[in-house]
């Protein structure tokens, strides 16, 4: 999908886990975990050579300027792609070598993606210039994670592709939405997403939700909606 696609709808995603919980977690951590969500949407095409997360253009915003989003993207590329890559090359040889939707767009680049990005966080805040390690960070870090999760599903909506398992398992979970050509479900799909967002989050301030399920009712709620465009994208395949 396009980078304003994959934001739209990771962003939406987020919304939805995070509604039932705005009211009572502190802002600080719903901003850093946004902001996680907002870099994580784009961040595992780190491993393409002109993707959004490269540019400081707005994705479909032409006027608009995100000028540390390069910061991101380059520091991603070469400070982690590519030093996570390489025991995966020595083990496997040319099958581990960084590809487009190769390593970045399966669950362990991620989760190696996330750890590493982790490391340089603490090194940098809390070991070199003394920044305490707390919970805003933490909340950054899931958003990144869940970001490039939503960004991996969005993508196995696509004919292209993902393969979760990669480099163990080349099989791919396809869609049949090509990237480009004017299909318009990834813009219904954050349509659809956002509207669940304020339903959960109007729900459980109207005491709608069990006490004991609010936690989890947008999580609950934005994995049922994936289901479903999991299976909506698979018509024109």
């Amino acid at each position: 999908m396009k980078g304003d696609e994959h934001l739209s709808i990771s962003l939406a995603t987020a919304a939805t886990v995070l509604a039932p919980l705005l009211l009572t977690i502190p802002p600080g951590w719903t901003v850093a975990a946004l902001f996680g969500v907002f870099i994580g949407a784009l961040a595992p095409d780190a491993d393409a050579n002109d993707s959004a997360i490269f540019h400081t253009r707005m994705p479909g915003r032409r006027n608009r300027r995100v000028y540390f989003l390069p910061i991101f993207g380059y520091g991603i590329k070469y400070l982690v792609y590519y030093p996570i890559s390489l025991p995966f090359i020595l083990l496997l040889g040319e099958r581990g070598m960084p590809r487009h939707r190769g390593l970045l767009h399966s669950v362990i680049g991620l989760v190696l993606m996330t750890l590493v990005v982790g490391f340089y966080a603490w090194l940098l805040g809390t070991a070199l210039l003394g920044f305490p390690w707390n919970e805003t960070v933490v909340a950054f870090l899931l958003g990144l994670f869940g970001g490039a999760v939503f960004h991996l599903l969005e993508d196995s909506c696509t004919k292209s592709g993902v393969a979760w398992l990669f480099p163990f398992s080349g099989h791919r979970t396809r869609g049949g939405i090509t990237t480009g050509n004017g299909d318009r479900r990834p813009m219904l799909y954050a349509g659809v997403m956002s509207a669940g967002a304020v339903g959960i989050f109007a729900a459980s301030v109207m005491g709608l939700v069990p006490a004991e399920f609010v936690p989890w009712s947008g999580a609950a709620t934005a994995g049922v909606l994936w289901v479903v465009f999991l299976i909506v994208s698979r018509f024109g395949r």
